[in-house]
Formats: structure tokens, C-alpha cells, sequence
């Protein structure tokens, strides 16, 4: 298992381009920012986690899953922005909002969930 790990890694350290990457550009004030969002993106999915836990099988459930699935698409979007800035790959601008949008929509469907099963 160690040696399919370690030939992986190889392989696809070998395949991709060597660059250097704009670490300078973290610095930034609305970089900063995003580096901000996405500590807390990965506190809240990690709150979450334990609170879907606690209410495993739960009328929450369904709401605390969204709420998971929201904190971690605003990670993974906050993820490919900040990769994008220090210039480590290149996708289409719009993928990164696109993503944020979606955790919104997932976020306030939560809430809506939750609104719905309290009341």
C-alpha cells in the first residue's frame, strides 16, 4: 500500500509543471480575507460534523447535513480562490462563485429545513 502511495505521488509530482507560487500575494487585505473565511469554513464544517453526529437519525439530521455540505463548499471555494490568487492552477474565473453560491443556497436551505421542523 505504501509503495502504490509513494509511486502515485511520483507519477503526478512528475506530470504536473514545476512553478514557483505568488506566496507573496497572501498578504493582501481581501486575500487575507479569504484565507480568514476559509479557517472558519473549516471550524464551522468541523462544529457541524460533531453536531450531526449528536443528532444522528435525528428530525435535525437532514438540517445539519446541509449545514456540513454548505461549510464544506465554502471551504473547497475558498480553497480554489486562494489558488487561483497565488496562481497554483488556472480555472475559469467563475468557478470559485459559483461554488460560494451554491454553499449559500445549501446554507439557507438549511435554515428553511430547520425552520420547517421546529415550527
Amino acid at each position: 500500500m505504501k509503495r502504490i502511495l509513494s509511486l502515485s505521488i511520483l507519477m503526478l509530482a512528475a506530470a504536473s509543471r514545476a512553478e514557483a507560487a505568488n506566496l507573496a500575494v497572501i498578504t493582501n487585505p481581501p486575500n487575507a480575507l479569504n484565507l480568514l473565511v476559509l479557517v472558519g469554513a473549516i471550524a464551522a464544517t468541523g462544529g457541524a460534523v460533531k453536531v450531526l453526529g449528536l443528532v444522528r437519525g435525528g428530525r435535525l439530521s437532514k438540517c445539519w447535513q446541509l449545514f456540513v455540505g454548505g461549510f464544506a463548499l465554502l471551504a473547497i471555494s475558498q480553497i480554489i480562490m486562494l489558488c487561483q490568487v497565488m496562481e497554483v492552477f488556472a480555472w475559469p474565473e467563475m468557478v470559485a462563485p459559483a461554488i460560494a453560491v451554491a454553499a449559500v443556497g445549501l446554507l439557507f436551505y438549511g435554515i428553511l429545513e430547520v425552520k420547517r421542523t421546529l415550527s
